[in-house]
C-alpha cells in the first residue's frame, strides 16, 4: 500500500518530535540516564513529546531564528531555558544545560537542531556567538566521550552540500549581512532524524520525499510517500492524521 500526504513546516516539526521519542538510545535515557534539550523551535516539539509539557511560544525556546526573511534572535519575552531531563524527571529550570554538560556520560543524550542538511545525512547549525554557541561549547565533550548527539531537522532544509557550504563560509569572515553575522559548525557523526527516518522508526514502512515547497502557508512544505503493508502504512496515517493541524509558529510579540 502507498500513500501520499503534504506536511507544513509546523506539521513536520511534531512529527520528527515524535520520531525522536521514539528511538531506542531515547528511551533507555529516559529511563536511566541523562538528556540535555538545547534550544531551537523543533527542539521545543521535542521536550513536549518527552515531558508532555506545553510551549505556546516556541520562538522562546530558542535564542537565534529565521524569520521576516532575516537571521536574527528571537525577541520572545517568554524564554524558555533548555530542559534537562535526568531519568525522566526535568531538573529544575534554573540549572543551566552547561553545569550538567561536563557530567555526561556515555549512555546520556544531547540533542541539538540544526540548519542545513544534505542528502547524505550530514547536518550543520548556524551559530553567531563568536565562541561557537551550542554546539561549540558542547561537540568536544560529545566526542571525546562518546555521548549521542541527535539532530531533529525537517527536510525543507537540505542544502546541495553541507560539507562545501562548510568549507565557503569558512574560508573567510562576513563582510556584511541582511541580518545577523553567522559561522556555520558541521554535526559529524550525529543522529539526524527527519521526517523521513521519523516514519520509518515509529513503523514498518519505507518513506520517501517526492516533493517539497508550496504557497498560501505551505511555503517549507514536503510531500512525502510512504509504502508498506497495509496495516502499518495504516498504522503511520493515524500519526500522520493527529499532526495534521499542528498550528503554525507566530510571533505574536
Amino acid at each position: 500500500m502507498r500513500v501520499l500526504f503534504t506536511l507544513t513546516s509546523s506539521e513536520s516539526k511534531r512529527l520528527i518530535a515524535k520520531g525522536v521519542k521514539a528511538l531506542p538510545v531515547v528511551k533507555k535515557a529516559m529511563q536511566e540516564n541523562t538528556i540535555i534539550i538545547a534550544g531551537g523551535t523543533t527542539n521545543a516539539y521535542v521536550a513536549e513529546e518527552l515531558l508532555g509539557v506545553d510551549i505556546p511560544d516556541k520562538t522562546g525556546y530558542t535564542v537565534g531564528i529565521i524569520m521576516d526573511g532575516v537571521v536574527t534572535r528571537s525577541a520572545s519575552p517568554n524564554r524558555v531555558n533548555p530542559y534537562i531531563i535526568s531519568k525522566g524527571v526535568p531538573l529544575p529550570t534554573d540549572v543551566h544545560w552547561k553545569e550538567c554538560l561536563p557530567k555526561m556520560v556515555p549512555g546520556d543524550v544531547f540533542i541539538k537542531g540544526g540548519n542545513a542538511l544534505d542528502h547524505s545525512g550530514l547536518a550543520a547549525v548556524m551559530v553567531s556567538d563568536l565562541a561557537g554557541g551550542t554546539i561549540g561549547a558542547a561537540q568536544g565533550i560529545l566526542y571525546a566521550r562518546g555521548i549521542r548527539l541527535i539532530v531533529p531537522i525537517g527536510l525543507e532544509k537540505l542544502v546541495p552540500s553541507v560539507r562545501d557550504a562548510v568549507e565557503f563560509m569558512a574560508g573567510s569572515p562576513l563582510d556584511q549581512s541582511t541580518g545577523e553575522k553567522v559561522g556555520l559548525i558541521p554535526m559529524l557523526g550525529a543522529t539526524v532524524i527527519t521526517e523521513l527516518t521519523a516514519l520509518e522508526t515509529m513503523f514498518n514502512v519505507k518513506a520517501r520525499c517526492v516533493t517539497s515547497g508550496g504557497v498560501s502557508g505551505s511555503e517549507g512544505s514536503v510531500t512525502i510517500v510512504i509504502e508498506g503493508i497495509d496495516e502499518e502504512v495504516q498504522r503511520a496515517m493515524e500519526t500522520i492524521n493527529e499532526v495534521k493541524g499542528e498550528a503554525p509558529i507566530k510571533i505574536n510579540y
